[in-house]
């Protein structure tokens, strides 16, 4: 056994290794922070839509909808919201 340790003893990565990369991530990270927040805004939407695939009814005075899946329904009021919010910046104006 040679007194010297190999690569993987002392920590050190080599050239392409995972702790390049993990350097390189990192620089990315701070010039782009913006890319960050989407990465991990994505990553939260789609936790999101795998927790609320299951199916929903939705019953409103005296109208009762199909079952829906929740996912649907979270969209549907997403896309109202936005509308709203579309239409009173504008009206603001």
């Amino acid at each position: 056994m040679s007194d010297q340790p190999d690569e993987t003893q002392t920590g050190s990565a080599k050239a392409g290794g995972f702790g390049a990369k993990l350097r390189g991530l990192g620089r990315s990270i701070v010039q782009n922070p913006v890319r960050a927040v989407q990465i991990v805004f994505f990553a939260l939407i789609a936790i999101i839509v795998l927790q609320n695939l299951e199916t929903t009814s939705i019953d409103i005075l005296f109208w009762s909808f199909a079952a829906l899946p929740k996912l649907v329904l979270i969209f549907l009021s997403m896309i109202v919201g936005a509308l709203a919010w579309e239409l009173l910046r504008r009206l603001k104006r």
